[in-house]
């Protein structure tokens, strides 16, 4: 009887044990997350940073007329991740409202280099797809944007949430001259995961962008915006995380070589952030600089 007492008690501290190492690894993701800029969240990112967006050239040249393919990469490096992106785009012109309208399809393929604890893991991150709608009115470029992302990526080895998340954004962009303004408001409906057993369900993300930008020379604008990011509490099946509110500055700058590809750079410079919901001894972000660079071009 006492033989079997001391068997069931080692297999109780296992199965503790057990738990106990899975709520952490899904701790140390959520904190990874919560470290790191919003940008590399493939919805966030197409929210947030849209200086080589179509709207750029549409509100200085207007809405083409003619179909375009375009292909390109962009980097996004962070303090513990790494994302390198080569982003697709289908779009032409149509007229449902009988104006100047254009309809673009966009595909993200990331690939993901992440620091942990417990060692570098790299790999496929999750797959962005999205389609945007151009119109023009009183010289503003509006543009309605729909996303889709695919947990694509290992949510086991912190390359993806692991969740299929649904983005919605309004975007109006103006240039006249040499200056040009630009807001941007988003919302991100994220779903949940089942990552090291633990049910996660992530809380939604609120985006605000907004900013201006002036034209040092032909083809070459520089600019800066103000990113307001609110992400809701996560829920575990052990507890809740915290959600997080930033404030980051972004200075940007945008360069057409030609009339087909166009070079953008990127720095999201955090300016403030607080814990939503924070519970007591939750840790408080430490974020830092994040670049982005990369091209675009048509062919």
């Amino acid at each position: 009887m006492q033989i079997s007492s001391k068997n069931h008690l080692k297999q109780h501290l296992l199965v503790a044990g057990i738990l106990a190492f899975s709520f952490t690894q899904a701790a140390i993701a959520s904190e990874l997350g919560q470290g790191e800029s919003i940008v590399v969240d493939s919805i966030s990112r197409s929210q947030i940073l849209t200086s080589d967006s179509p709207e750029a050239e549409f509100s200085e040249k207007g809405i083409s007329k003619e179909a375009s393919k375009s292909v390109g990469f962009e980097s996004v490096t962070s303090d513990n991740v790494d994302v390198y992106v080569v982003p697709l785009g289908y779009g032409l012109p149509i007229s449902l409202l009988g104006g100047d309208e254009f309809i673009n399809l966009s595909s993200d393929l990331p690939y993901i280099n992440v620091e942990l604890p417990t060692g570098n893991k790299s790999g496929l991150g999750d797959i962005r797809v999205g389609a945007e709608y151009f119109i023009e009115k009183n010289n503003i470029i509006f543009k309605a944007a729909m996303d889709v992302k695919f947990p694509t990526g290992d949510e086991e080895e912190s390359l993806g949430s692991g969740s299929t998340d649904f983005g919605f954004s309004i975007t109006g962009r103006k240039r006249s001259a040499d200056i040009g303004f630009n807001a941007t408001a988003g919302y991100i409906l994220r779903g949940e995961a089942t990552i090291s057993n633990f049910k996660r369900d992530y809380g939604n993300v609120l985006l605000l962008v907004g900013g201006g930008e002036y034209q040092l020379k032909p083809n070459f604008w520089v600019g800066t915006n103000m990113a307001y990011v609110h992400s809701g509490e996560d829920e575990f099946s052990g507890g809740n995380n915290p959600g997080l509110q930033t404030f980051d500055l972004i200075p940007n700058a945008s360069f057409r070589l030609n009339t087909d590809m166009t070079v953008v750079a990127e720095i999201i410079i955090p300016v403030q952030d607080s814990l939503v919901n924070g519970t007591a001894g939750a840790v408080e972000p430490d974020r830092e600089v994040t670049m982005s660079f990369g091209f675009n071009s048509e062919f």
